[in-house]
């Protein structure tokens, strides 16, 4: 009978138990699930799966970087209030972040550890981060770009192999450029050493976004001020780091002014299917076919 009753016991205990952990996500809405809350401010949190049903958070701590997961119970796993990422002299901003296939991320930010005058200033910066919360490359992350002047704000997305592509917009030559680099799972740099230039045309380049190609490379897009308005252009770098699109970018709204010659081929169309000279039929058929044939 003892053993009866020790036997139930220990099975209600044990639902108990499976309840509360189950029920770790608050359903107060005044009260909510802590990430982070730490003395000092936290900012900026961006956020990816986990893959396992939870996620992986990211966001700013002062000035520094910092990264927490929370399972899909709603349990925080690593170090309380966050496992440091980037703790480097003088500050980091803004990070982002995807997922590194594995349980795990890849993270960016803007990294001012190298600043000292106004032609030198901030730089990107990433970081592995496992699925148990333990940092996986260099201390405070590996060098994406230091040239001269600014780089910001950096956006990333997965390489399909472990590692990442990362784009930003880039002061180097005096304008705002749109430039990129890949980063594998072991984090090391694979292109160019600062990157590779997606876009340097005149006047300024800002805010690139990035998405992957499906094989190994990634689209860029961003806005552009070349024509002395906003326009969008868009490009495509292969896994290798060349840029696809021969006409170097794809201007996505051209100007309403843009005119087409009449009779203009694309390379591999025939003549009947050259571009109608109507500007937004003209502009319309380079959409379509963009994606396949080069300019």
């Amino acid at each position: 009978m003892k053993n009866k009753w020790t036997f139930a016991i220990n099975a209600l205990v044990l639902f108990v138990y499976t309840i509360a952990l189950h029920a770790q996500w608050s359903t107060d809405p005044t009260v909510n699930n802590a990430i982070c809350s730490t003395t000092n401010n936290q900012y900026t949190p961006k956020i990816v799966s986990d893959g396992a049903g939870g996620a992986i958070i990211t966001w700013q701590d002062e000035g520094d970087i910092y990264a927490q997961r929370i399972n899909a119970s709603g349990i925080v796993e690593w170090t309380a209030d966050g496992v440091a990422v980037c703790t480097a002299k003088n500050s980091q901003y803004s990070p982002t972040i995807v997922s590194d296939g594995a349980g795990g991320a890849i993270i960016t930010w803007d990294d001012y550890r190298n600043y000292y005058s106004e032609d030198i200033s901030t730089d990107i910066y990433a970081q592995r981060i496992n699925t148990s919360g333990v940092v996986e490359w260099t201390a405070d992350g590996v060098a994406i770009c230091t040239a001269t002047s600014s780089q910001h704000s950096p956006t990333i997305v997965s390489d399909g192999a472990g590692g990442a592509i990362i784009t930003w917009y880039d002061y180097r030559s005096g304008g705002y450029d749109i430039y990129a680099q890949r980063i594998n799972a072991s984090g090391i740099v694979e292109w160019t050493a600062d990157g590779v230039a997606i876009c340097t045309a005149t006047a300024h380049q800002y805010n690139p976004t990035i998405v992957t190609d499906g094989a190994g490379g990634a689209i860029i897009t961003w806005y552009d001020y070349r024509s002395g308005g906003y326009d969008i252009y868009a490009q495509r770098i292969n896994a290798s780091g060349i840029v696809e699109w021969r006409r170097r970018i794809l201007n996505i709204h051209p100007p309403s002014s843009a005119t087409v010659p009449a009779g203009l081929l694309l390379r591999g169309m025939t003549p009947a299917a050259a571009i109608p000279t109507s500007t937004h039929s003209a502009f319309a058929a380079m959409e379509r076919l963009a994606a396949t044939v080069h300019l």
